[in-house]
């Protein structure tokens, strides 16, 4: 099992970030401070962010 990373985009300000996809922290904007993913003991849940792309 590997993760990816993935660049999201912020619902609330349309900031992209790149995060793991099986963060095990939580997440958070780094211009406007909204939650973008939680972590779920496995995969993140992507709670305020868009995947964009996923990067090799």
């Amino acid at each position: 099992m590997s993760g990816k990373f993935l660049r999201v985009s912020c619902r609330d300000c349309g900031a992209e970030s790149i995060v793991f996809d099986r963060a095990s922290t939580e997440i958070s904007c780094s211009v406007c401070g909204s939650t973008l993913a939680i972590p779920k003991g496995g995969k993140a849940e992507l709670s305020g962010s868009t995947v964009v792309d996923v990067l090799e």
